[in-house]
Parts: C-alpha cells; sequence; structure tokens
C-alpha cells in the first residue's frame, strides 16, 4: 500500500466542494441573496438577470458570439459541450448579419430570454438550488450548494464583487454542467452528434440544422480564428478559486478541508495551484486527523511510515495516534488490519498482544478486507505470547481457506501449513507447505525486498513440519522490513 494509491481518483471528488466564523456573515449572506435573486429571475426566463451577470460573464458570451461566427469545427471541439451548444444555438437561430450587430449583453439578453444560460426551473415540488455555505476570498466568493460530506465538498457558482453589489460568474458553472452533459450523453448509448441535434431541437422548439451543418461557420475568416485562440477562456481558474477556498477553509480549520490541502499539496498533482510539497501535505493530513478526520488520519499514518525512514522507532511513535484514529473509525477498513499489525509486533509501545491483533483482524475481515482471514489464522497459529496462542481457533478459521486449496495465493497456503502444523497434522503442513514454495517460486508478481530470505524462511518452516514440529513465530515484521528482509 503506498500513498499514491490511495489518492487515485480521490481529488476529482474532494473538488466537486462550513464556512466558518471568521468570515463576514453579512457578506455571506449578501452572497447568498445573490443567488437567490439571480436563480429565481434566471430560471423564469427574466432577462432582469442580465443585470446580475459579472463584466467577465458578459464577455464570455461575447466570446461565444465570436464563436459562432468564425470558429471552425475543431475549435467548436475544444469547448466544453454547454458552450458548444450555445454557439450552436446561436448558430442555427441567427443569421450572421444579426450575430454581427449584437453586442455582449445583447447576446446574453437573447440567451437568457430563451433560456440557454439559465438556471433550470425546478419540477414540481421541488426548490431551485441554494446555497449551504459561502466562502469570500476577497472580492471572490464561491458557494456550495449543498453541505459537504466526510470525503467531499459541493461547489457551486461563484461570484465577483463589481461597483459595491455581487455579480454571478456565468464561466464558474460551465464545465460542471458540461461534466453533467457529457454523462447523460453516455448514458444514452447514443451517438453524441445525434444527441446533440436533440437537445438543440429541444431548445428551439422545433426543426435544427444538422450538426454538419452547425458545425461550418457563417464567416470564413482566418484572422478572426486566430484571435479567437488568443482569447480562449481560462476554464481553469475555477478549479483555482476552487483549491484557494480549500486552503482558506483549511487555515480556518475545517477538518475536510485540512485533508483535502494536504491530499493536494502531498501529491503535487496540480503545481500550476499547489506545489508538490510533501512536509506541508502531511502537516495538513496532521491537523486533519487532530480535528478527527478518520481519513486523513489515516493518509498521514501511510506517509509516516513510508519508505526506510518510516520504519524507525520513532515513525511508529508519530504515526500510532493517526492510525488509532482511523482505526476507531474504521476508515478505511485496512486501518482495522495495520492496528492489528502494531499489536502483533507490540510496536510504538504497544503490548505485543495476539488477542487484541486477532480482535482488529476480525473487525477487518467483517469490514471486508479481503486478506484479514489470513492474518487471523496466522495470528492464532504462530502467536508468540505465553498463553495465547490457539491452535484450533486457527484450524476452524482455515478451513474456509482448505476448502479453496486450488485459488490461494503462497502466503495464504504458507498460512494455512502453520495451522495445520499448530494442530499436529503434519503431513497435510508439509503438503501445504510444499505447494506454498513451488507457488512462490513461480509468483512473477511478488516484489518482497528480499525473495530470497522469504524463500528460505519458508524452507526452514517445511523441514519443521517434516520433523514433527509446529512454528512459533521467532520475527516482528516491522524489523524485516527495517532490515531489507521483506
Amino acid at each position: 500500500m503506498r500513498i499514491r494509491g490511495w489518492l487515485t481518483g480521490m481529488l476529482a471528488g474532494v473538488l466537486a466542494l462550513p464556512a466558518w466564523a471568521t468570515q463576514d456573515v453579512s457578506t455571506m449572506n449578501d452572497v447568498s441573496r445573490t443567488w437567490e435573486r439571480y436563480s429565481a429571475l434566471s430560471s423564469q426566463d427574466k432577462i432582469e438577470s442580465v443585470d446580475m451577470l459579472s463584466a467577465s460573464s458578459l464577455a464570455h458570451v461575447g466570446f461565444l458570439r465570436d464563436m459562432a461566427l468564425y470558429a471552425s469545427t475543431e475549435q467548436l471541439r475544444r469547448l466544453p459541450v454547454l458552450d458548444r451548444i450555445v454557439v450552436y444555438l446561436l448558430r442555427a437561430s441567427q443569421t450572421d448579419d444579426a450575430l454581427q450587430a449584437m453586442d455582449a449583453r445583447a447576446v446574453a439578453t437573447l440567451c437568457v430570454g430563451r433560456g440557454w444560460i439559465n438556471v433550470r426551473a425546478p419540477q414540481a415540488g421541488m426548490a431551485l438550488p441554494s446555497l449551504s455555505h459561502v466562502t469570500v476570498l476577497g472580492d471572490q466568493a464561491i458557494g456550495e450548494l449543498s453541505p459537504p460530506t466526510e470525503t467531499q465538498f459541493h461547489f457551486g457558482p461563484a461570484f465577483v464583487r463589481e461597483d459595491g453589489h455581487w455579480r454571478f460568474l456565468y464561466m464558474s458553472m460551465v464545465g460542471d454542467m458540461s461534466t453533467v452533459m457529457d454523462e447523460q450523453i453516455r448514458r444514452t448509448g447514443m451517438n453524441e452528434s445525434r444527441v446533440l441535434e436533440m437537445s438543440i431541437s429541444n431548445a428551439l422548439k422545433g426543426p435544427a440544422p444538422s450538426l454538419a451543418t452547425l458545425d461550418r461557420a457563417p464567416l470564413d475568416d482566418a484572422a478572426r480564428r486566430t484571435r479567437l485562440n488568443e482569447a480562449w477562456p481560462d476554464y481553469a481558474q475555477w478549479l483555482q478559486l476552487r483549491v484557494r477556498a480549500i486552503f482558506r477553509k483549511a487555515e480556518d480549520g475545517d477538518a475536510l478541508a485540512q485533508y483535502a490541502a494536504g491530499s493536494i499539496t502531498y501529491v503535487g498533482e496540480m503545481p500550476a495551484i499547489a506545489p508538490k510539497d510533501e512536509a506541508a501535505g502531511l502537516a495538513w493530513w496532521e491537523k486533519a486527523s487532530q480535528n478527527g478526520h478518520g481519513l486523513a488520519a489515516w493518509m498521514a499514518f501511510m506517509a509516516i511510515t513510508d519508505g526506510k525512514d518510516g520504519q524507525t522507532d520513532a515513525a511508529a511513535l508519530r504515526a500510532l495516534p493517526h492510525l488509532q484514529r482511523a482505526a476507531a473509525q474504521g476508515t478505511p477498513p485496512d486501518a482495522l488490519l495495520a492496528q492489528s499489525n502494531y499489536y502483533l509486533d507490540g510496536m510504538a509501545g504497544l503490548p505485543r498482544d495476539c488477542r487484541q491483533a486477532a480482535e482488529w483482524a476480525t473487525r477487518a475481515e467483517e469490514a471486508g478486507v479481503e486478506s484479514a482471514r489470513n492474518e487471523r489464522v496466522w495470528i492464532w497459529a504462530t502467536c508468540p505470547v505465553e498463553g495465547q496462542r490457539d491452535p484450533a481457533q486457527a484450524l476452524a478459521l482455515a478451513q474456509y481457506m482448505i476448502g479453496r486449496e486450488d485459488t490461494l495465493k503462497w502466503h495464504e497456503l504458507d498460512t494455512v501449513a502453520a495451522a495445520l502444523a499448530a494442530n499436529r497434522d503434519f503431513p497435510q503442513a508439509v503438503r501445504f507447505q510444499q505447494l506454498a514454495v513451488t507457488k512462490m517460486g513461480a509468483d512473477p508478481e511478488y516484489t518482497g525486498r528480499d525473495r530470497t530470505a522469504t524463500l528460505k524462511r519458508m524452507k526452514a518452516r517445511l523441514n519443521r513440519y517434516r520433523a514433527g514440529r509446529d512454528y512459533v513465530l521467532d520475527y516482528r515484521m516491522i524489523d524485516e522490513l527495517r532490515t531489507g528482509k521483506q
């Protein structure tokens, strides 16, 4: 298990995004009221909502007008699908002369009046989307459309303060809405062009030209196309705003934001926004862990114990409180098994306690950790603590594995052999151990640090079973890791 694997796909959820008392409540309320009024007017196709659009929003609509006039097919396909549909609608409904005569505000008024760029009216019995939280970042603000979960914020519209008033940044929702539309198109199983043609016809409330026709620019002007490339919107700026909001919340003490800040910083997958800094990322995870965030506690534990420097006593002591928090919450279930290993090895000042180790491994199995049954059998079969070994329990648990002999991996065969030997069934122990040795030798995926040392230890157990002697654990995993034998 490594850090990067645990973070795969996680950032996307975190950034899809409670505001704290340090922020100006009256300002937050002003932003919320702006959204409430805009969404109410917009959902009814009221052109008064145009007055609530930011200057940059109007400029963006002006860019879409220019796209409708001059953009090539290749340029159109670079656009998020929501913007592309608006361009198609402008081409389908307006002559090139009419478009050229319109300024950006006139185009916005047209689009709002026809419901093309508006907040969708709610279905019967439903309400318009409201903001559950607002984060203010100077003259910008961003809202959240629902409370956060343990792992995810739900960012929504962004706003900018202009001439003393908060105005809606239309572009802040283009990416999210386009992602939703792309997913809906995918779910239909239909050709994208056909779905877009249907959407355009529905928006126009009548027949529409084919997409092949709408892909052709009304005016062929190479210089204008070049200027379109130069004026291309920075669609990534809204992600940057969300990251800024995350760090603001983290600084204000929000545990989820601290977890997110740690994830962003530790991995460094967005270097232009937040450069990679593992020490800073770990510090954020530790703060989030101290604030009770279970997954952050696990990430802190993983980061501290990663690599050679993570195998020291000092690292184990630093990691233990985070592991205990993660295990107490069962977040993720692997933390339960890691806590079991700490008790089996007696790490970080914990007593070496097989009963505690088995209890945590049992919880891990109940939580769905696939390898936990193997660990439970191994603990009871090989426990080195006086009076705690339980061969009968080991064999009872091993029956499930024995019944699936053909599917067992080499280390599982090794475990079953130990359980059989603990119960004095040496012929079967020898058979399973021989299978384990053979399978391990043929495993191309085994990447243990010292394959030879592992194989030597397994063969030594085989010789013990042949001599009618069972096996009691005679090493600690942490010591093996420290010496590079595992």
